[in-house]
């Protein structure tokens, strides 16, 4: 995650101060604050912008609904992204309908798709993603997408910064491992 300023983390407070008085602008501000990088973490998680779109919206009402419960003990990111998180793993739980992948449904959206490689290499990164023990994919979204340092991916994940750190470079690992062999049974192919 970018690193906050002073200002930002204190204007983040004072909104949540405000939130959790039910201010329906801090309620909004908030929002507008967070809600595209909730929606970018459950869609990586779930692959689904049908899902991840449901889960983002899902994930404020819960939020906003437990604006007292928030004690302020850590950052309101954190918190609102664990409440995200839940909700993506229930969502995981749930029976699948047959869906369009995201890469697909990019494609046929988009006049100027991306070119077929391009694309391919979104569904092979996507799928040896998906193929991570929970924990790896997670820490590896939080890191290395969603931008996120160390110390706030372990608190997130619930655990040490030196356990998230040793997780991150497992995961880095065993998607470098994962690609290339989905790449040379691709290459056997061709």
């Amino acid at each position: 995650m970018p690193p906050r300023t002073d200002v930002t983390g204190y204007h983040e407070s004072r909104l949540v101060e405000r939130f959790r008085r039910g201010d329906p602008d801090a309620l909004a501000m908030l929002f507008d604050m967070h809600v595209d990088r909730v929606f970018g973490y459950a869609l990586h998680i779930l692959g689904s912008r049908e899902d991840a779109e449901e889960v983002a919206g899902e994930a404020f009402l819960r939020a906003f609904r437990r604006a007292a419960d928030f004690r302020g003990d850590s950052p309101f990111h954190g918190w609102l992204f664990g409440i995200t998180r839940n909700l993506c793993r229930d969502h995981l739980r749930q029976p699948r309908l047959l869906t369009v992948p995201v890469e697909v449904a990019d494609e046929s959206a988009e006049e100027n798709a991306a070119p077929s490689a391009q694309v391919e290499l979104r569904s092979d990164i996507r799928a040896a993603l998906a193929d991570l023990p929970e924990d790896q994919r997670e820490a590896l979204v939080l890191c290395d997408v969603e931008q996120w340092d160390a110390p706030e991916a372990a608190e997130m994940l619930d655990r040490s910064v030196a356990a998230t750190k040793s997780l991150l470079y497992r995961a880095r690992r065993a998607l470098r491992s994962r690609l290339a062999e989905r790449w040379a049974v691709n290459e056997g192919k061709g």
